[in-house]
């Protein structure tokens, strides 16, 4: 065997290290109870630990250090302690003025915790607030419905009783609910017809529609939904036929609109929908149609047929109308500017006056074209700017209702040349009977709710709902249900610029200087045959801005029969 080296590696020698290191420390913690025994003053070392054990041979008892007395005893120490001071030093005559702070008797000083800025007294504030602005802000309950122009595609009504109408109709029932809605009959307080719950409900169920296709659904129109073409795209005969029919069916509602024998009616086409409503209704003195969306496209074609709109739900700088001649004129010259760039209608007019304007101020010809280009692109991004939008809405008024329905009735581009609905009509929608108009009943569907252990009954009405529809449907809950019920609405989403404008339109024909107040009082007896009850007429050609809302779910309280939304 080799002897051992002599050499030592680099662990080992941590090795070595390490044991010497664990070895001193074992001898100081050896040495340290002895220096522990020894006692010092207290608070000299705060480091040590007594280890005198004698007390517990004489039998004393370990004192508490948790203890109250220990506590008090320390606060004495201290307070003789301090004492000692030298008093010829500041900070002495400081620490005894301290001392002698707690002997000065004064009044307690009450504290305000309400007005300090506390986590709690802000929550307490923020609670107490909430609370008193939500009880002083009852519900409103109204006796009558506003009036929602929107057209409907789905009413749900929830009671806690069944229905009276949910079993199926009998003959009888039936056919006076049919021959109620078509003869426009007040079943109610007929002696002659049904007047059972059932047969009023199919009654106010019951619309006329042009065309009928069972074979396609025509409302709502989804233009934007790609499909095969239809085979009525590639016969002419076919296209030909459905466009004659729906003529004279549009001539037919028009018509009947301007006599007042019709409230109104939709017309549902591919990219918008028109409503035409009678003289009358909203205090209107003259018939007015709406058409929403619109785009920059069709304002302009409607321009340069010489119909005359405005577009009320555009803001105030960019409101939109289109004038003419006699009205530019009387008009200043910032006006006319204004409604220019702002409607983007091309005048030749308006831009002569704008051009000699400029060249007075001494322009060159080539920056007149240049600001001319630039107001142009303005004009037209602010068009753009609200194209298939709510505030695309137009409305026409009086002699160009007529003008509108001129171009509706010429306008061969009313009806796609693609997909599903290819050469289909627009679809026309009305509550009173007109040539060529099929009558359609709405959908029902009965269903059983559980809620909270709770059972409620629901009956589910589908289709295009009208507006009368809405008030006829609940009036016969109202009087045969026997119970609360609420109701909920699902709007066709762009009909709602039609109840949005309305009020701005009343509001308009309210404030007009040359109002034909004699017209305006025979609007509603001119409307007496138009389909519509006394009662419903009276709420209809109300003038009062606020009757128009929007309707998204409906209660009927029975306590104090009133509605709330």
């Amino acid at each position: 065997m080799n002897p051992p080296s002599p050499w030592k590696k680099p662990s080992e020698v941590m090795q070595i290290h390490k044991i010497k290191k664990r070895k001193k420390a074992l001898q100081e913690r050896m040495k340290q109870p002895s220096n522990l025994n020894t006692t010092e003053p207290s608070g000299s070392s705060k480091g040590t630990v007594d280890l005198d054990f004698s007390r517990i041979l004489n039998g004393d008892k370990r004192k508490n250090p948790f203890s109250k007395n220990n506590h008090e005893l320390t606060k004495k120490v201290k307070l003789e302690e301090s004492s000692n001071i030298d008093e010829s030093n500041d900070k002495t005559l400081f620490a005894l003025l301290k001392l002698q702070l707690p002997s000065i008797e004064k009044p307690p000083v009450e504290l305000d915790t309400e007005k300090l800025t506390t986590f709690s007294n802000i929550l307490q504030k923020f609670t107490a607030d909430h609370t008193v602005e939500t009880q002083h802000i009852p519900s409103k309950k109204y006796k009558k419905l506003s009036i929602d122009w929107a057209l409907k595609t789905k009413l749900r009504l929830m009671s806690p009783r069944p229905f009276p109408w949910s079993t199926k109709l009998k003959a009888s029932e039936e056919a006076s609910g049919i021959t109620g809605f078509v003869r426009c009959l007040d079943t109610s307080s007929s002696s002659t017809l049904d007047t059972s719950p059932r047969a009023r409900f199919h009654q106010t169920c019951l619309y006329w529609q042009h065309p009928h296709l069972p074979w396609l659904n025509l409302f709502p129109r989804a233009s934007g939904r790609v499909a095969a073409t239809s085979f009525m795209a590639t016969n002419d005969e076919v296209k030909q036929a459905l466009l004659t029919e729906w003529t004279e069916s549009f001539r037919s509602l028009f018509q009947l609109v301007r006599a007042r024998h019709c409230p109104y009616f939709y017309v549902c086409a591919n990219t918008f929908t028109v409503l035409f409503r009678a003289a009358g209704l909203c205090g209107a003195p003259e018939p007015c149609a709406l058409l929403v969306p619109s785009t920059r496209g069709l304002r302009q074609t409607l321009r340069q047929e010489d119909v005359e709109f405005t577009m009320p739900l555009r803001p105030d700088i960019k409101k939109c109308l289109n004038r003419s001649d006699e009205d530019r004129k009387n008009t200043s010259h910032d006006s006319c500017y204004d409604t220019m760039d702002c409607a983007g209608a091309d005048d030749d007019d308006a831009d002569e006056d704008a051009d000699e304007l400029l060249s007075q101020m001494g322009l060159e010809t080539e920056q007149i074209k240049k600001i001319s280009n630039a107001q142009a692109r303005v004009a037209a991004g602010l068009e753009r700017g609200v194209d298939s939008a709510h505030e695309s809405l137009v409305l026409v008024r009086g002699s160009d209702a007529q003008a509108l329905f001129n171009f509706l009735l010429n306008c061969r581009s009313l009806a796609s040349s693609s997909g599903p609905l290819a050469a289909v009509p627009p679809t026309l929608l009305a509550p009173t009977a007109f040539h060529g108009g099929t009558l359609q009943s709405l959908k029902m569907r009965e269903n059983v709710i559980l809620s909270d252990s709770k059972k409620y009954y629901s009956i589910e009405v589908r289709g295009p709902i009208l507006p009368t529809a809405v008030h006829a449907l609940l009036e016969v809950a109202r009087s045969s249900c026997g119970s609360s019920f609420s109701a909920t609405l699902a709007h066709h989403q762009p009909t709602l610029a039609f109840c949005w404008a309305s009020p701005g339109i009343t509001q308009d024909e309210i404030s007009k200087e040359n109002e034909n107040h004699f017209a305006k009082a025979f609007n509603k007896e001119n409307l007496s045959d138009c389909g519509i009850s006394e009662q419903l007429l009276a709420h209809f050609c109300s003038p009062d801005p606020s009757v128009v809302r929007p309707l998204d779910s409906v209660k009927y309280n029975l306590e104090d029969d009133t509605y709330t939304w």
